[in-house]
């Protein structure tokens, strides 16, 4: 062997040892660069399947608003008379399906045909505003304006989105049935619920979790009676208020605003939009008269109702419920807009609780 040989072999090695050395860093480097493109594949599917998950979660708690509505009054009929809470349970779901079907029987036909004929007065009621508003320098601008930003409704794009409400209608009725048999299960026996989910916590932490679930509890019994309060104050008021004033359709606009009123803060802003749009037609002084009776039902509503069930229950910051219902609504459409403030109850009770209280040390005055 040569000398050149022999000086040449630990080069030699040292170039397949870089060679190595370089292959296996870029294995490592491709390893790990498959590993991070793997986790967020399995990050992103996770996510996709729980937005399509908290769909579910959404129905199941309106499913538990209803259950705590339906045993809080199976609950009181108990207390006051001889029926088991069995009984009384029974008693109450067979009476509301009886005021239900009677309502329908006896008003059911006249309801229909009120908001058949509402319906049919809305797409005219522009050029009614129109005329009414003829009389004024400024009123031809308007309505020039407002035919600008509703023109495209007329294009047959949105036309075929519309056509989309009826299949957004059965879905709605599948969810409703949904709610209302998963709302009788819960409140037929509650407590094979409330105890499992205790037993998925730690044997020293069930008593702590069962104090928490019985403060939500407490918070959204009181709630509920806030908003049927406030539903019916609404919609009674509102209801002769318009009668008073000569404005059609004054028992569905009534219902129209109770309905609404469930959802604080959106959903009266929603509910005067047709009643103005009806009030128009019949004139301007009416349409005012129907704007000052609609912030006079609210501010009785806001005053007066709201802060006697403040009392009973979380205080939510306006900005902070505004918020929830923002981002629900944008999230999850209707079923989000309608729980976001029954959620924002939860989610303050628990904060309170779990963390203002055993992990700051704070004293909080719970509901």
């Amino acid at each position: 062997m040569s000398t050149a040989d022999q000086g040449g072999a630990p080069e030699s090695q040292a170039i397949d040892r870089e060679t190595y050395g370089t292959r296996s860093a870029g294995g490592l480097l491709t390893k790990r660069t498959l590993i991070v493109v793997a986790a967020g594949a399995a990050l992103i599917v996770l996510l996709l399947m729980v937005w399509q998950v908290v769909q579910v979660v959404l129905l199941v708690f309106a499913s538990l608003l209803l259950a705590l509505f339906l045993r809080t009054l199976a609950n009181f009929i108990s207390r006051h008379t001889p029926l088991s809470v069995a009984w009384s349970l029974t008693l109450v779901v067979l009476t509301l399906l009886a005021i239900f079907v009677l309502i329908l029987l006896l008003y059911g036909p006249d309801i229909a045909d009120g908001f058949y004929q509402l319906f049919r007065q809305l797409p005219s009621a522009p050029e009614r505003v129109r005329n009414a508003l003829a009389q004024y320098e400024w009123g031809p601008a308007l309505m020039d304006t407002l035919s600008r930003a509703t023109s495209t409704l007329t294009d047959p794009k949105q036309l075929s989105q519309i056509a989309g409400i009826f299949s957004t209608a059965f879905g709605a009725l599948g969810s409703l049935a949904v709610v209302i048999v998963l709302g009788l299960y819960f409140a037929a026996d509650p407590k094979v619920y409330i105890n499992g989910t205790m037993r998925l916590f730690p044997q020293e932490r069930r008593a702590h979790v069962g104090e928490a679930l019985e403060r939500v509890g407490h918070a959204l019994r009181w709630w509920l009676l806030g908003r049927i309060i406030a539903m019916l104050v609404v919609g009674i008021l509102t209801g002769i208020g318009l009668a008073v004033l000569g404005v059609p359709f004054a028992f569905i606009l009534g219902l129209v605003a109770a309905i609404l009123d469930f959802v604080p803060n959106i959903g009266p802003l929603i509910a005067v939009v047709p009643a103005a749009m009806v009030g128009l037609s019949q004139g301007g002084a009416t349409a005012l008269y129907v704007l000052i009776l609609y912030f006079v039902v609210q501010s009785l509503e806001s005053y007066l109702i709201s802060p006697f069930i403040q009392q009973r229950v979380v205080s939510l910051p306006p900005a902070l419920l505004l918020i929830a219902q923002l981002m629900l609504g944008v999230g999850f459409g209707i079923l989000g807009l309608l729980l976001a403030s029954p959620l924002a109850v939860v989610v303050m009770v628990l904060v309170q609780m779990l963390y203002m209280r055993d992990v700051l040390g704070e004293q909080v005055d719970l509901p």
